[in-house]
């Protein structure tokens, strides 16, 4: 018996209700062990039930491999941190250390949030973006008296943006804990000296795509690196190693500047290049674009008074330690950082798109580089093993992080038994989605498919016009509830969900992916339509002129596929649930250049056409409920 097994056997045995090993989880920790110990890399493609993180946790744990896990949910780092991995430690007899480690953003500022409650009531209105929050600033403070790790996630309910704003601090305006009057107390440089000394360190995506752009400056040294939900990851590091500005980050410039310059005119000056950089940009929002003369007129005048904010600063002689040097430092943290933006984005080149993202009132210029491979490899493949997986993985991935097409991905089936657990639906005399009739068609039905269920449903939808449309419709025709994402936060709608097994709940792209809802208030999933992404999209525009005549499959086919299979997997979370897929795109019974692929990419459920044969399943699985 190899000692992996061993190892794992001991694992699953410790569970709450025992267990045993799985054959994809056990070739999957297999996998992980020969990575770890080899420097090398791995993807792997682990279906919905295999217990993933058991498997790369446990030869991590085992091994004694210093490592980082990198997730896309918070709701997954609270289960690493909080239940698997003192698990796994506890059954191996290990003493681990863990440590949970997010952006400075997340964290309680002391330092700002003594400055707002010692500024006066005029100067606090400003810091709290004009609004009355002062009974929520009570809460904060209260909040910071008890909090040992002072983590915006404690908080119930969060705290507003704008009052989040300005109690807290990002890594482009942060002096350091040196440098900061109250350095020594600061709950993200505590969080940072914890992950210093941890065996794992659990994080996001965004924040190790964060560490390295900036050239490993965020994490300690580490021996690997995991990163779990991994079909995100393409993603967020074209984000997160890219640049942004906006007609917000002069304002928020201008907001510092009237904290800690008299010259009033240069915070003018900051809201006026603002409103002008939002004007030029608000023609091209969600496009893609060059430079028009007014972007880089507002750009290049914007850059010219932060260098004017900088030339004060530096005049100004504050007493050490005091809170107006904290805010100087700040400040010319911010207004550097701006500068150092613009010039990236005005010498944007082409490996990378520049297109406009956010909505009319706050337009975002954002700079994506198209090619990563030259930083992965410098700063990822090279120096530690990485594991990559996912419930999904496509092949596509490969391009997208800059791997040699010869890469393998392997591949761990789940235990499930799809075929008896669950239907795919694809009715075939919908309209076609160009069709001015199929937002109606497929909420006909919907309806039909609700009703039969008794609620116990997940409407997915690929626009927000299309889910609202929806919500008006069925929330007039169905006796059983409906929940429409917008109407609250996340994790109450997901509870509000759960507790009512005849709810139906509808929503978008963020809820294809991510979240747990086993049993029997789900036994219906519905896709209004194959999830391609726009011909607009201006990223995905960018690698399909890249990719030239294989663009459809390069770009359009693996995104379907990943997003396709991630809303699919919503339905089967435990051996014990069963339910129907319903895709209502007829395309996916009916194009012959791609149906298998996306098929393929799915659970294998049972796949039908009748509508009855699949009321009938419902209405089964309905009653045996009841």
């Amino acid at each position: 018996m190899s000692t992996i097994v061993s190892v794992l056997g001991r694992v699953t045995q410790s569970l709450p209700n025992g267990g045993e090993i799985r054959p994809g989880q056990l070739k999957m920790a297999e996998l992980v062990e020969k990575t770890v110990t080899t420097n090398g890399a791995l993807l792997v493609e682990a279906g919905t039930g295999t217990g993933k993180s058991l498997a790369y946790l446990t030869p991590s744990v085992a091994t004694e491999t210093r490592t980082v896990v990198a997730t896309a949910t918070i709701a997954l780092q609270s289960q690493l941190v909080d239940v698997d991995i003192p698990m796994i430690a506890n059954a191996l007899g290990k003493d681990i250390q863990v440590a949970l480690l997010k952006g400075r953003r997340n964290y309680l500022c002391l330092q700002r949030l003594q400055e707002l409650q010692r500024a006066k009531r005029s100067e606090q209105l400003d810091l709290l973006g004009g609004k009355n929050l002062y009974d929520d600033l009570s809460d904060i403070v209260e909040w910071a008296e008890e909090t040992e790790v002072g983590d915006r996630d404690e908080l119930d309910p969060s705290p507003s943006s704008e009052l989040w704003s300005a109690v807290s601090v990002g890594s482009d305006e942060c002096p350091g804990a040196a440098r900061c009057p109250v350095g020594g107390e600061c709950f993200s440089e505590k969080a940072r000296q914890k992950a210093a000394i941890a065996d794992v360190i659990v994080t996001n995506h965004h924040y190790y795509g964060l560490n390295l752009a900036s050239g490993g400056a965020l994490l300690p040294s580490h021996d690997a690196v995991i990163f779990d939900e991994a079909h995100q990851l393409p993603e967020v590091l074209g984000a997160t190693c890219g640049t942004e500005v906006g007609g917000g980050r002069f304002r928020a410039l201008s907001r510092r500047v009237r904290n800690v310059l008299t010259e009033e005119s240069l915070s003018l000056d900051l809201d006026v290049v603002g409103g002008d950089l939002d004007a030029a940009l608000r023609p091209f929002l969600g496009k893609a674009v060059t430079t028009s003369p007014e972007m880089v007129d507002a750009l290049i005048k914007g850059r010219d008074k932060a260098d004017r904010v900088l030339a004060a600063l530096r005049k100004l002689k504050p007493s050490e330690g005091s809170d107006i040097a904290a805010r100087i430092e700040r400040t010319t943290l911010a207004a550097t950082r701006l500068v150092n933006d613009i010039d990236t984005v005005l010498g944007v080149n082409k490996t990378d798109v520049l297109w406009v993202d956010g909505n009319t009132n706050a337009p975002n210029l954002k700079r994506t580089p198209l090619e990563l491979g030259d930083l992965l490899d410098r700063e990822l493949w090279d120096d530690r093993a990485v594991i990559l997986t996912s419930a999904t993985i496509s092949d596509g991935i490969l391009d997208q992080l800059g791997l040699d097409s010869a890469t393998q991905i392997e591949r761990v089936g789940s235990p499930f038994d799809y075929e008896e657990l669950g239907l795919l639906y694809c009715p075939t005399d919908l309209p076609s989605p160009k069709h001015p009739d199929f937002r109606a068609s497929v909420q006909d039905e919907m309806i039909g498919l609700i009703q039969a269920a008794g609620g116990r449903t997940l409407g997915l939808f690929t626009s927000y016009g299309a889910m609202t449309e929806a919500a008006e419709r069925l929330s007039e025709e169905l006796d059983t509830p409906v929940l429409v994402q917008g109407e609250a936060a996340k994790p109450v709608l997901i509870e509000k969900f759960k507790a009512d097994a005849e709810t139906t709940l509808l929503a978008t792209m963020s809820f294809w992916q991510g979240i747990d809802l086993p049993g029997e208030t789900l036994t219906l999933v519905t896709i209004d339509r194959l999830p391609f992404p726009r011909p607009d999209e201006p990223v995905a525009q960018a690698r399909r002129d890249r990719a030239g005549s294989a663009a459809f499959r390069v770009v359009d086919l693996p995104r379907a596929q990943t997003l396709l299979a991630q809303a699919a997997g919503r339905l089967i979370r435990r051996n014990t649930d069963r339910g129907v897929v319903a895709v209502l795109d007829s395309r996916l019974a009916t194009n012959k250049a791609y149906r298998w692929e996306l098929i393929s990419a799915l659970p294998p459920f049972k796949r039908t056409k009748n509508r009855s044969d699949v009321h009938a399943f419902l209405s089964e699985l309905n009653s045996t409920s009841d």
